[in-house]
């Protein structure tokens, strides 16, 4: 079958190696890189399922097609959720067979054209973004200066304008500060570790205490939140951008109150934060979670609309899906659903996250 294979694909012009054994292809894999490993679900040693989880554990970017008999279909579906791209049933038809190679290759190729473009436009946004703080910081120094040399000299409606530009300057900053936390989501610098949500919650309302005392806000965190696997600064971020939002967006006609919880599934945390607040009009729902979101056009609202954006960035980068359930002036819930960590990074199962909503 292997000697038959590569004689298939030879003949459309591809460089092909070959492995006699799981833990053969698993060697050859981490010396050389491939774009498709096309591999027999059987195997003596290490057979098609465990070579996929042993390449998603080593994190390699190469694209898996499993050949597999009829019999075995349901363990080719398992391969699917652990993130081949296709399957092969026995026996092999060749004109088949090269059909799914070619097309396994065009989408690496794409995958990784995109990522690269994508390393360039990070790169890009991270240089503006560092030369346009830098020149923010100068200005408000200079403004600042100019107040305290000036001050007694200047009119009260120079000061305001000076107030104007301080202010100013500060909001542009926080906005690139924001660009460059979305631009850092999922860029595989993440440092994984057991993360206590417990106590990140605590620590999230412990941040925001004081305007959650301010607003006179009845504050209500489920026990017995669970430990997940994840990044703890991104997980953070998160919870306090959605967190902040129920606090900032409170009505001040009723008594505000924001109830934190949890409910759990075989493979899935599914979170929310709910709130009494002013609510989100069903038009403007998806148009929240985009960069610069803030809810209905011409609307004045705080912040600089990219809290939502970054949450379902970090939501979606560990196969999770965001929502928000709302009507205007009765209040929102926003869900978020993390997959376990024996459910990631399945791309057929980030559908199911989705599909959750119902």
């Amino acid at each position: 079958m292997l000697s038959y294979l590569a004689r298939v694909l030879a003949n459309d012009e591809y460089s092909i190696s070959t492995a006699p054994s799981g833990a053969e292809a698993l060697k050859l894999l981490e010396t050389e890189d491939f774009d498709v490993v096309l591999s027999d679900l059987m195997m003596q040693d290490v057979n098609g399922l465990k070579l996929l989880e042993e390449m998603r554990r080593r994190k390699m970017d190469t694209a898996v097609i499993l050949i597999t008999a009829y019999g075995s279909l349901r363990s080719a579906i398992t391969a699917m959720r652990l993130g081949a791209v296709d399957y092969v049933l026995k026996p092999t038809d060749e004109d088949e067979l090269r059909l799914r190679v070619k097309s396994a290759c065009e989408k690496q190729l794409i995958r990784k054209d995109i990522r690269a473009r994508t390393h360039e436009l990070e790169a890009f946004v991270f240089a503006i973004s560092h030369d346009l703080a830098g020149h923010l910081v100068a200005l408000r120094g200079f403004a600042n200066r100019l107040r305290k040399s000036c001050g007694g000299r200047i009119g009260r409606e120079a000061l305001e304008h000076l107030d104007r530009i301080d202010s100013s300057s500060e909001l542009m900053e926080k906005l690139i500060t924001s660009i460059s936390d979305f631009a850092k989501v999922g860029r595989g610098t993440a440092k994984f570790e057991k993360i206590d949500l417990n106590r990140l919650v605590r620590d999230v309302i412990e941040n925001l205490q004081s305007l959650i005392e301010e607003k006179g806000i009845d504050l209500r965190v489920a026990p017995g939140m669970p430990d997940i696997e994840g990044d703890w600064i991104s997980t953070y971020e998160l919870f306090h951008n959605l967190i902040n939002n129920a606090v900032k967006f409170s009505r001040d006609d009723v008594k505000p109150f924001i109830e934190i919880g949890m409910f759990e599934s075989e493979k899935y945390y599914k979170f929310y934060v709910k709130d009494n607040g002013v609510g989100v009009a069903r038009a403007d729902q998806e148009r929240i979670f985009e960069m610069f979101g803030r809810g209905r056009e011409g609307q004045q609202v705080p912040g600089t609309g990219m809290g939502l954006a970054i949450a379902r960035k970090v939501v979606n980068s560990v196969g999770g899906n965001i929502w928000v359930e709302s009507e205007e002036n009765q209040g929102s819930t926003f869900y978020f659903t993390i997959p376990k960590q024996s459910a990631r990074p399945a791309k057929a199962e980030v559908e199911e996250a989705r599909s959750s909503r119902s």
